[in-house]
């Protein structure tokens, strides 16, 4: 359902054309086109293979395995795994696929020295796979890329266990790349799984590679810092809604080492959010999460200040001048779609600290009301087109917007686009984290419609969902 007339405030700046990929439906599937037979080029793979029990190659260009022996060992299932890996997990993990540059790719030559590795990776594809067949209809594929992925994870586990007083440099970024992909792995199920344990145990090994000035081999840094940055974003998206407890460990929360990893990454991070915004979500949520103590032994001046502090900081920043200065992006990027999606990372930010400290609202900013961040972040979305690459990184502002608004129109406006992300976007985004959102978003509105039919005490629609233990990810 389209937003009507007059719902949004914010101007808008027509988007240029999405960034464009070749399309790879254009010929038949490899099967088909080496027997010369007729393709009907189904996605993810093809009616004709799926009847005679082959494993689709798919319609892009296969990866040739000789030019990686140390592949050669993988059995015909476990290299379409990998070659799913390579061609659409790594473009879903980047905000724009840059073959040569993608800093994620690095990880398949390494897979056979690290055992472990080689079976959290071959899991997130089996995983991906099974989403993607599950969200078109098709159960068999689904339910066997499901029990492969299960048991590579189990196995993952273990030989991790193994391997964790491994303590060289390179071991240690390895474990922490394969940690990473464990949380990428309960993303692409349903962002409800053991994620919290693994993003904790990361940022432990991120502080041991970054706080001791360590200096990886030159080859593994970019896909490192990519790591690590992921790691970083996901903790701190997954402290904005999670009702559970963070350790208080703040080696890399500073000013100093988090931004330098967020920046390191920033061409890359397919959220496009500005580091400076993330530490402000972070802020903001630690703020909220000590508030208990510190609302009874100053009546809440000292997070009323902190909260302030944070909103100046958040509506100073330029985003326009942030977009234009990130080094590394593709010369056919789409600049004024970033700064929509930065731009509506930024006012859900405002809007976020107005809801975690809500004593904030009693300051009265200008264009800092709830209902006037709600237009301004829905104007900002509205610039990025249901076809757009840089869909993908609206979902956490669309998840805060949508669960705020009580407008029927904006909420079916919100549940649309986030169901546009894994069902309608030709990029093939199937991960499981935004379906969560879009259950989650129903459940915070029927628990507000309640509320108010029951008479509003007090408590908005963040407060109660923490209070609940939740422990999704939505990112």
């Amino acid at each position: 359902m389209a937003l009507q007339k007059g719902h949004i405030h914010a101007k808008k700046t027509p988007p240029k054309k999405p960034h464009q990929q070749k399309d790879s439906k254009t010929k038949a599937c490899y099967n088909c086109h080496r027997k010369r037979l007729r393709c009907d080029k189904s996605l993810p793979s093809c009616l004709k293979c799926s009847i005679n029990g082959e494993e689709c190659l798919g319609y892009g260009i296969v990866l040739r395995w000789a030019a990686y022996p140390l592949l050669n060992g993988l059995s015909s299932k476990e290299k379409w795994y990998m070659h799913h890996f390579a061609t659409i997990v790594c473009r879903d993990l980047v905000s724009i696929d840059q073959k040569e540059r993608n800093p994620f790719r690095a990880i398949i030559p390494l897979v056979r020295k690290f055992d472990y590795l080689q079976s959290v990776v071959l899991a997130t594809a089996a995983m991906h796979l099974s989403t993607l067949h599950k969200y078109q209809g098709q159960s068999l594929p689904s339910e066997s890329a499901l029990v492969d992925a299960l048991m590579l994870k189990s196995r993952a586990l273990h030989l991790l266990r193994a391997a964790i007083s491994d303590d060289t440099l390179t071991d240690k970024a390895m474990i922490l790349s394969a940690i990473v992909f464990l949380v990428n792995l309960d993303l692409i199920d349903s962002g409800r799984g053991g994620w919290k344990a693994h993003v904790e145990a990361a940022r432990r090994l991120i502080s041991s590679l970054y706080l001791t000035r360590a200096h990886l081999d030159g080859a593994i840094a970019p896909l490192v810092n990519a790591i690590a940055a992921d790691c970083l974003t996901y903790r701190i998206y997954g402290s904005t809604i999670s009702g559970n407890t963070w350790s208080s460990e703040n080696t890399i929360d500073d000013g100093v080492v988090l931004p330098y990893i967020l920046q390191n990454a920033e061409a890359y991070s397919y959220h496009c959010a500005p580091p400076a915004i993330l530490q402000i979500i972070l802020s903001a949520s630690q703020v909220c999460s000590g508030s208990s103590t510190t609302l009874e032994t100053d009546g809440g001046v000292e997070r009323i200040a902190t909260a302030a502090a944070l909103l100046h900081k958040a509506r100073n920043f330029d985003v326009q001048t942030w977009v234009y200065s990130i080094n590394g992006l593709p010369p056919d990027d789409d600049l004024e779609a970033r700064v929509s999606v930065a731009s509506a990372h930024r006012a859900a930010a405002c809007l976020f600290v107005l809801l975690s400290v809500p004593e904030a609202g009693l300051l009265e900013l200008p264009l800092l009301e709830p209902k006037d961040l709600v237009h301004e972040i829905l104007g900002h979305l509205s610039c990025i087109p249901e076809d757009h690459v840089h869909l993908k990184g609206t979902v956490w502002p669309t998840f805060i917007v949508g669960a705020e608004t009580d407008d029927l129109n904006e909420r079916a406006w919100c549940l649309e686009r986030l169901v546009a992300v894994w069902t309608k976007n030709p990029w093939t985004y199937p991960w499981g984290y935004v379906h969560t959102a879009t259950e989650m978003l129903q459940e915070i509105w029927r628990s507000k419609d309640l509320a108010a039919q029951q008479g509003d005490d007090g408590i908005n629609w963040l407060q109660r969902l923490k209070a609940t233990g939740n422990s999704c990810l939505i990112v």
